[in-house]
C-alpha cells in the first residue's frame, strides 16, 4: 500500500463510486466538498495495487481545532488493519505539527458503523445535530479533547 497526497479526484471517485453501506446518498451534494478536502500536508490517499482504498484528513476550523474526515471505496473492507493504522500515524502526527487541542468529526445518525469507527478513534459522541447534512440528514459531532 502506499500514500499519496490527496487530489479532489480522489474524492470525486470514491463519491462516484460504491462507498460503504451507510454511506450518504445523495452524492451529488458532497461532491463540492471534495475538493475543499485538498489542503497539502493535511490530507492523503491511501492506493494497494492501483486502486484507491481510501482517503483521509483534517481541515482545520481555526488555531488548535480541526475537522477529521475518511472516505473510503468498498475495498476497505479487506484492509481495514492497515487502514486503521494509517489514520492513527497520520492522525498522530498532524495533532502535534497543527498543535490540535481539540478534533471532531461529523457522523451520520442513521451510519452505526461509521459511529463505532469514530468510537474506536477514540471520539466522544457529543450530541445530535439535526437537519445537519447537505441533503437534510442527521448527523453525530464526535470529538476528542486533547
Amino acid at each position: 500500500m502506499i500514500i499519496a497526497d490527496y487530489k479532489p479526484e480522489h474524492g470525486k471517485e470514491i463519491l462516484d463510486g460504491k462507498m460503504n453501506k451507510g454511506a450518504p446518498h445523495h452524492i451529488s451534494k458532497y461532491l463540492d466538498f471534495a475538493e475543499s478536502l485538498c489542503v497539502p500536508g493535511q490530507s492523503f490517499s491511501a492506493i494497494d495495487n492501483g486502486h484507491l482504498i481510501a482517503c483521509a484528513g483534517i481541515k482545520q476550523l481555526w488555531p488548535g481545532v480541526a475537522e477529521v474526515w475518511f472516505l473510503s471505496t468498498d475495498r476497505v473492507h479487506s484492509k481495514v488493519r492497515p487502514i486503521i493504522k494509517l489514520i492513527f500515524k497520520y492522525l498522530k502526527i498532524l495533532i502535534k505539527e497543527q498543535e490540535l487541542v481539540r478534533i471532531q468529526a461529523a457522523v451520520r445518525a442513521d451510519w452505526p458503523e461509521a459511529q463505532r469507527f469514530a468510537e474506536f478513534l477514540g471520539l466522544e459522541n457529543e450530541g445530535l445535530m439535526r437537519k445537519y447534512g447537505p441533503d437534510g440528514s442527521d448527523y453525530f459531532r464526535f470529538a476528542k479533547v486533547l
